[in-house]
C-alpha cells in the first residue's frame, strides 16, 4: 500500500473543510433552498412555517417564505394565503382531475419553472397559528392591514423594485383590496391575481347571520364597537344601511367587485371554481348566486376571470361556518375535479399566464383540455 506522506496533505484537508463549510454557510444564510410545502392534509402545507433566506427578514407576520442568494429581474410577486391556511401553501400539490392529467408543479414550482427566481417569490403568514386554527373567527381588521403593508413594503427594500404582483387566495383576496384601499397603496400593485376570493361575500355565510359572535368571519360591516368600516366580514350585504350592510360585498362604488374601476393602473385577474367551490357554494341561500361571489364587475383593466370548477357541485345544504372549514362539504376538491382549494394548487400554468403575458381569452392556454377545463367568463 502507498502511502502519501507528504506535509502539504493536512493543509490540504484543511482547505477542503474550509470550502465544504463555507458551502454550507452559503447553503444556509443564501438561501439556496427554495420554498418546500413538506407534508399536507390535502389541502394546505404543513412543513415548516418560516423559510425565509438571502438576509431577507420582513420583521412582521408570523412566518412566510423569501430571498435567496439572486438578484430580482422580474416584478415579485406576493402570495397572500386564505383563511386558516399559510404562505407556504404557495408550494401545495395538485390534486388528481377525473379525465385529464394532473399538474406536475405547485403554482410556486410553474413560476419557478418559468424563470422565477427566490428573490422574486415571496409569502407572509398574516394570521397566527391560533387564528388559523379557528377560521371561523378571522374577519377583516386594520391590524391585518399594516402586516401585509409592511410585508410588500419589505419585498419592495429586499428587491429594489417599486411594485409587487400580489396573488391572493380566498380571504386573502377580500384581505389585500382592503388593505390597499386602506393604506392607500394600489400604486404598489402591477397586477392582482383573485383566486376564489369573496369579493361579493359568501352566500354561505347568510346561514349564520350578519352578526354572529359564534361567526366573526362572516359578519356584516363594523360589527364590533368603536365603529370602523374598514373592520368587516364576508356577509352578503343587505344593500342598505342598517341590518347587514356592508360596502365591501355589496355593488357600491366603494364595494371589492368595483375597485378595479378606481385603480386603473392596476391589472386585474380571477381564477374561480364557480359552482364547484364548497366554500362559496356550499348553500341554499341565494344558491344561484353563489358562483359569481368571486368576481369583479366587467372593466377594462379586468383583463381575463377564468371558471376551472370541475367534478361535484358543492352540496345545497346551509352550513355553519362556527363549526369550521368545509374541507370534507363536497364540491369539486372532494370528487377528483377542481373546487376553492385546488383553483389554486391546481393552476400554476393559467397564474403563469396572467403574470408573464398580457392575456385576455387565452389565460388558460397550456391548461385547458389538457389539466382540466378552463373557461373565460
Amino acid at each position: 500500500m502507498n502511502v502519501d506522506s507528504s506535509p502539504a496533505r493536512p493543509a490540504t484537508v484543511r482547505f477542503r473543510l474550509q470550502i465544504a463549510l463555507l458551502a454550507l454557510t452559503t447553503l444556509w444564510a443564501g438561501g439556496a433552498a427554495a420554498l418546500e410545502c413538506g407534508g399536507n392534509n390535502g389541502y394546505t402545507c404543513t412543513g415548516p412555517g418560516s423559510q425565509y433566506a438571502g438576509g431577507f427578514n420582513p420583521g412582521t407576520g408570523y412566518g412566510g417564505f423569501g430571498g435567496g442568494a439572486c438578484t430580482a429581474s422580474r416584478t415579485p410577486v406576493v402570495y397572500i394565503h386564505g383563511n386558516g391556511d399559510s404562505a407556504i401553501s404557495f408550494d401545495m400539490p395538485s390534486g388528481t382531475v377525473a379525465g385529464y392529467s394532473r399538474p406536475t408543479r405547485s403554482p410556486y414550482e410553474e413560476l419557478r419553472a418559468a424563470g422565477y427566481n427566490d428573490c422574486e417569490l415571496f409569502g407572509v403568514t398574516y394570521l397566527s397559528d391560533v387564528e388559523r386554527a379557528n377560521p371561523q373567527y378571522n374577519y377583516h381588521e386594520p391590524f391585518t392591514y399594516d402586516v401585509l403593508k409592511d410585508f410588500i413594503d419589505a419585498v419592495k427594500a429586499y428587491t429594489g423594485k417599486a411594485q409587487v404582483d400580489i396573488v391572493a387566495h380566498s380571504l386573502g383576496s377580500s384581505m389585500s383590496l382592503a388593505m390597499l384601499k386602506y393604506t392607500g397603496s394600489q400604486g404598489s400593485v402591477r397586477r392582482f391575481v383573485n383566486i376564489a376570493g369573496a369579493i361579493r361575500g359568501l352566500q354561505t355565510c347568510r346561514y349564520t347571520g350578519y352578526q354572529n359572535p359564534m361567526a366573526q368571519t362572516c359578519n356584516a360591516e363594523a360589527w364590533m364597537y368603536p365603529y370602523n368600516h374598514y373592520t368587516f366580514g364576508l356577509y352578503p350585504s343587505s344593500g342598505m344601511p342598517g341590518y347587514g350592510y356592508n360596502r365591501w360585498t355589496g355593488s357600491g362604488s366603494g364595494s371589492l367587485r368595483n375597485l378595479p374601476g378606481s385603480w386603473t393602473s392596476v391589472r386585474f385577474y380571477t381564477i374561480t371554481a364557480g359552482v364547484h367551490d364548497q366554500v362559496h357554494c356550499f348553500t341554499t341561500n341565494n344558491a344561484a348566486t353563489c358562483p359569481s361571489g368571486a368576481l369583479f364587475n366587467a372593466r377594462s383593466n379586468v383583463a381575463a376571470q377564468v371558471d376551472v370548477g370541475f367534478g361535484n357541485s358543492a352540496y345545497s345544504y346551509d352550513w355553519d361556518w362556527g363549526d369550521g372549514m368545509p374541507v370534507n362539504a363536497g364540491g369539486g376538491d372532494n370528487s377528483n375535479g377542481v373546487g376553492h382549494f385546488r383553483s389554486l394548487a391546481n393552476t400554476g400554468v393559467i397564474l403563469r399566464n396572467m403574470l408573464t403575458t398580457t392575456c385576455t381569452t387565452g389565460c388558460g392556454s397550456g391548461y385547458a383540455g389538457v389539466h382540466g377545463p378552463a373557461q373565460n367568463l
